[in-house]
């Protein structure tokens, strides 16, 4: 493959893995907590996804249910993959009254999951206490992670920390009941990006394109001389 095809083959590989990963930020754009996610490309052909978990903008919603954490914590959840963690606070109960995520899945206190006598009376502290009536039943179990923790993104805006990695009591992590964060990029811009790597990867295609016909204009030139 002759130098200019090869790089423009690579181009239009990157700029389709980009839009990729924009197009998954965008879909993402309105679930809770969501943390945006860029591709890094290396000299060596390589890739990398990684994850910005920058704060993202926090509004009221005024259900008791819905938790924003402000800070470098996550919630703790007991799945059926075992211990992931999430900055998605749009929690409610089930049916047993225990607080869970969308998905059905405990949310933990210091003490295991959390469950409600009085569901109507819940309230909730910027330090995570949790309270049915006048009666704490609980603290969140809220925790965080040392950078470059090597956090791995699964569906449904959860974490998992990689092997070794074990999570410590956040310290600088506070609850606002009745708030949601908001995904940590602007939509708008976002869209900008992909029409911007669009047009890249357009241009690559055409380029790859031009070459093609070009080295089989040579070849024919060769076989008929």
């Amino acid at each position: 493959m002759k130098v200019g095809s090869y790089t423009a083959a690579i181009g239009s590989m990157e700029e389709q893995r980009r839009l990729d990963v924009i197009a998954n930020n965008i879909a993402n754009s309105n679930n809770p907590g969501f943390k945006k996610d860029s591709v890094y490309f290396s000299k060596l052909m390589g890739s990398s996804t990684y994850t910005s978990f920058e704060q993202g903008p926090v509004r009221d919603t005024g259900n008791k249910l819905d938790l924003a954490l402000s800070g470098n914590g996550f919630l703790r959840v007991q799945s059926d993959k075992g211990t992931l963690y999430t900055r998605a606070g749009n929690l409610t109960l089930d049916n047993s009254k225990k607080l869970v995520t969308q998905d059905g899945w405990p949310v933990l206190g210091k003490n295991g999951p959390i469950t409600f006598n009085n569901p109507s009376d819940v309230s909730i502290d910027e330090n995570g206490q949790v309270f049915d009536g006048a009666t704490q039943l609980d603290s969140l179990d809220l925790v965080q992670f040392p950078e470059n923790a090597g956090l791995k993104k699964l569906q449904g805006g959860y974490f998992q920390p990689a092997d070794g990695v074990s999570p410590v009591k956040a310290d600088k992590c506070t609850v606002r009941q009745g708030a949601l964060e908001g995904a940590n990029f602007n939509a708008v811009e976002e869209m900008v990006r992909m029409m911007e790597s669009s047009r890249n990867f357009e241009a690559y295609q055409k380029m790859i394109q031009t070459l093609d016909r070009d080295l089989d204009g040579q070849l024919i030139s060769r076989l008929t001389a």
